[in-house]
């Protein structure tokens, strides 16, 4: 190889050399952002909401900041930006409000959160996430936990909080047979030890209606939050009631619907290491008393007092019905079934091999009350009307056409009305012909005793005839 060629290669390699250490370079700057956050925090103002704050600098002006955040065990997030004022320093804020039914988070619930902030430049930084506990600021909490559940207190209470701890972990082993293994994510409880307490915390629109039950306690299941009435006469049935409705939701609620309140009640209830007798006996009232509501059909809990504790009885009663007749594994299939994706109706015709009206009535015969025959009249449809065949319309009488009457109507005799909120007609006078499809119907003084329909046949001749002279 002459001197020529060598110097050509060293030029070539020098080249590359180059053009590698420019492009790492450029690698290098466009991946390492100088973005930097002095501060960040998450802070619970119960009832109120959240406060998120950031103080962030960088050698670019800060153009944006953003929060990421999932309430709970949430499958969603919310993204929200946060306000501040553009600079090099900047300190960003957001205030989420929490105080509305529809943006309401019960206390305890646990709130994963980050930051991200970009620059002018391009840049972007991504905080690690970071967690807080929205917790109700009117008292000092403390915890006991146990497994995946923990239960927050306050005041010299310890040992009910772990009386009620320990009671809900035995409604965790006990419902594994049916519900399998769903203790994975943390269940947190927070326990108030009086009504007036318990009343602060739950959301705005429950403070004038609501049951027992949910004065009692009240399940957010797809957060993993319980509230419960510590001091109640029946706090540890109700901490066992409640837990058991997010076993209910982690075993069986699809992307498309959840579990009906029948069942979803029924197995709480069924799951309750505490159970009341309240609730048999107004279900032999109900039996007794002709009272008793078809169960299986009935989607939500009704609205009368009475009839809703009979409804607590029934669901209590048909859970128990179908555990102990066919057994928990084939509750475990039900709930796997209707998790997938396929309707209760054709999970429990798939999972026990009868529809849901064999299953009613296999439990009221069970519980000694008459079978349910649903009213299939309600199912019918109208009787469809036959429409009149629609002729030709002529002036003169022809073949296969409706001679046009006179329009003069007998305004002495009722006229029809129409009653459009119910769609109804109520008409006395049985001598008015309803207008035809197409037709033209004209309506005319009776006392002037003309009809000036004819005149129409004979001014287009007139109006021509004036024209061509």
């Amino acid at each position: 190889m002459n001197f020529r060629s060598r110097l050509y290669l060293h030029l070539v390699f020098l080249g590359l050399a180059i053009f590698c250490l420019n492009f790492s370079s450029t690698v290098t700057l466009a991946s390492d952002s100088d973005i930097k956050i002095k501060s960040a925090s998450a802070e619970s103002e119960f009832p109120e909401g959240i406060r998120f704050s950031v103080q962030a600098i960088s050698s670019s002006r800060i153009s944006e900041i953003a929060v990421n955040f999932r309430i709970g065990q949430q499958v969603s997030g919310v993204y929200e930006y946060l306000d501040f004022e553009d600079g090099l320093e900047v300190n960003g804020s957001l205030f989420w409000k929490t105080n509305t039914s529809p943006k309401y988070v019960p206390p305890g619930t646990i709130i994963e959160y980050s930051f991200s902030i970009s620059d002018e430049s391009g840049n972007t930084f991504n905080s690690e996430n970071n967690y807080l506990v929205y917790s109700d600021t009117r008292f000092e909490w403390q915890e006991v936990e146990f497994g995946t559940i923990s239960v927050a207190y306050h005041g010299p209470v310890k040992s009910r909080a772990e009386d009620l701890l320990n009671a809900m972990n035995q409604t965790l082993y006990a419902m594994e047979p049916i519900f399998g293994d769903v203790q994975g994510d943390p269940i947190r409880v927070t326990m108030y030890n009086n009504v007036a307490e318990m009343m602060g915390a739950l959301p705005p629109s429950s403070s004038t209606i609501r049951s027992e039950l949910i004065t009692e306690g009240q399940a957010y299941p797809d957060i993993g939050t319980v509230l419960v009435l510590g001091g109640g006469r029946l706090s540890r049935g109700t901490a066992s009631h409640e837990v058991t409705h997010i076993l209910v939701h982690r075993a069986g609620d699809s992307v498309f619907s959840s579990i009906p309140s029948w069942l979803n009640e029924g197995l709480a209830e069924f799951g309750n290491v505490s159970p009341s007798f309240s609730y048999d006996v107004a279900l032999d009232f109900a039996v007794h008393a002709d009272r008793l509501m078809p169960i299986t059909s009935m989607r939500n809990r009704p609205g009368n007092p009475e009839d809703v504790i009979i409804f607590y009885g029934s669901a209590s009663s048909i859970v128990e019905f179908m555990i102990y007749k066919f057994g928990p594994d084939k509750m475990f299939n039900l709930l796997t079934e209707h998790k997938s994706g396929r309707n209760l109706d054709d999970s429990i015709q798939f999972v026990y091999g009868i529809s849901k009206l064999e299953l009613e009535n296999g439990w009221r015969n069970y519980i000694g009350a008459p079978i349910y025959e649903p009213d299939l009249s309600e199912n019918k449809l109208p009787t469809p009307i036959p429409r009149p065949a629609v002729g030709l319309f002529s002036l003169t009488p022809q073949s296969g056409s409706t001679s046009v009457k006179s329009t003069g109507i007998d305004t002495s005799k009722n006229i029809t009305l129409y009653d459009q909120g119910n769609e109804t007609v109520n008409s006395e006078s049985q001598n008015v012909e309803a207008p035809r499809s197409g037709g033209c119907t004209r309506l005319n003084n009776k006392n002037s005793g003309t009809d000036y329909s004819m005149f129409l046949l004979i001014i287009p001749p007139l109006f021509i005839w004036s024209r061509r002279r």
